[in-house]
């Protein structure tokens, strides 16, 4: 799921769920998510697995704050 088009998706049906581009960067690593929701919670893992790289982790960054992070 190296895709930035799945990663966009995952974040899209999180903050459509309510979450914050804070809650999305801060529960992305953790191994047990806080939510009663069960689609935010596979939707998180599946972000997960799409950030288990340095590269993709600064891509979700970028996607969520608009950063240019190849500068």
């Amino acid at each position: 799921m190296a895709e930035v088009s799945s990663m966009k998706q995952a974040v899209d049906v999180l903050l459509k769920k309510g979450l914050s581009k804070r809650d999305i960067l801060t529960n992305v690593d953790n191994s047990h998510f806080p939510f009663e929701d069960e689609e935010v919670v596979m939707t998180f893992i599946d972000l997960q697995i799409e950030c288990s790289s340095d590269d993709e982790f600064n891509k979700l960054v970028e996607y969520l704050y608009g950063f240019n992070l190849n500068q």
